[in-house]
């Protein structure tokens, strides 16, 4: 019944058949035979036409394309759509249009030329048109829908064409300011600290003694070996490391499954999400080698400073989705580890200090509404929190770690 469903007559159309049920009444009244003859002109061009757009682009073949493939938010891609008739019957005019997602905006209709039968060679044609991401995600772009009109105007059909193709839109992302450690020199007075801090391994080398350093500080090994006072001199290793964990409970995050099956669109998920892909965006391009790990088995990698790693986990990020299923191992330690945690009660918070409990600073965005004895679960184990809202500015609150993060 689909096919039946999909023939729409025209206002030209009904105008037939009511003109030929007014001669088919009229023949016997106005004793007028020949107007039976305009009656059955009238319907069989209907039916002629029904027949036509049943038969036209009956077998038509769809080939689409992206380019590129992946695109950040806001940015446009062009997608390019090559029909080909695969029938011996030519293919009249008709329009076009591409069916596309809510998290995708583009000018995706347009007139489809007359198509050749598919021995002729015009029988292939291909036309391009833009698509802008709104929302991160993997959309599915189509069917095409093609309308097909008859060369009278009296009907037209609805056809759905091909399958549909992905196209990935990347999560956005901050650019986020460097952070002022926290560092102190042994008179109390504040002092510079390493260009990486709060991560990697300390290689303690020794220099020679200038006035004002501590002489707690003395290298009493390296002072008897060269004859003169050393002092103690830590610098960072080259790859210092850092650790990144994002919370895709879907309790946590305010979300659940609706009548399809489909996630809830949750503003507090979504801001996490933003906030992942620029904490780890913002490490590895300052040299971090970052340890990116979800609390679901969706993600775990190790990205290291190189482009082509940092897309692929924002790659998984466009694509992550809550999961209700917890890692089943726990997160890697890393000297500085950051958090970003939705709505957490105290089994939760327990959850995740036992989790990251190897990091020595930890630093955590948590979701306002947060209960306090979370908090305080999360206070006791050292953590450095912030609380966010989902309308909150991410950069704002990446500041309030600010002069927190040890040297």
């Amino acid at each position: 019944m689909r096919p039946v469903r999909s023939v729409v007559l025209t206002p030209r159309g009904i105008g037939f058949l009511v003109a030929a049920l007014a001669c088919f009444v009229a023949a016997p009244i106005l004793s007028l035979p020949a107007l039976l003859y305009v009656t059955v002109l009238l319907v069989g061009l209907v039916v002629f036409s029904t027949i036509f757009v049943f038969g036209g682009h009956s077998n038509v073949l769809i080939e689409r394309s992206f380019s590129p493939q992946v695109v950040a938010p806001g940015s446009t891609a062009k997608a390019t759509v090559r029909v080909t008739n695969l029938s011996m019957i030519p293919c009249l005019e008709a329009e076009w249009e591409d069916e596309l997602p809510a998290g995708i905006s583009g000018d995706a209709a347009g007139v489809l030329p007359a198509l050749g039968g598919s021995r002729q060679s015009d029988s292939r044609v291909s036309f391009s048109y833009g698509l802008q991401g709104l929302r991160r995600g993997r959309h599915l772009i189509g069917p095409l829908r093609v309308q097909v009109l008859d060369p009278f105007g009296l009907v037209f059909r609805r056809h759905s064409f091909g399958s549909s193709e992905p196209l990935i839109v990347l999560p956005r992302r901050v650019d986020l300011q460097p952070l002022a450690p926290r560092g102190e020199s042994d008179a109390g007075a504040t002092r510079p600290a390493p260009q990486h801090v709060g991560v990697g391994d300390d290689d303690i080398i020794a220099r020679t003694y200038l006035p004002g350093d501590a002489m707690k500080r003395l290298h009493w090994k390296a002072t008897a070996h060269r004859g003169q006072l050393m002092v103690r001199q830590e610098e960072q290793q080259i790859n210092p490391r850092a650790g990144v964990f994002l919370d895709c409970e879907p309790r946590t995050q305010g979300t659940a499954r609706d009548s399809k099956g489909i996630w809830e669109h949750s503003p507090t998920f979504e801001w996490g999400i933003v906030a992942a892909a620029s904490i780890v965006h913002h490490l590895a391009r300052t040299g971090y080698v970052v340890a990116f790990q979800t609390s679901s088995p969706a993600i775990e990698c190790e990205i290291a400073d190189g482009q082509d790693s940092v897309e692929d986990a924002m790659v998984d990020l466009a694509i992550l989705e809550p999961n209700e299923n917890d890692h089943d191992r726990p997160m890697k330690p890393e000297r500085a580890a950051f958090a970003i945690l939705g709505r957490i009660d105290i089994p939760r918070a327990q959850h995740w200090v036992h989790a990251v409990g190897g990091a020595r600073d930890v630093h955590a965005f948590v979701a306002a509404g947060t209960s306090a004895a979370a908090l305080d679960v999360l206070d006791d184990a050292r953590w450095k929190v912030v609380t966010y809202r989902p309308n909150d500015d991410l950069n704002q609150m990446w500041s309030l770690f600010d002069g927190v993060i040890r040297a």
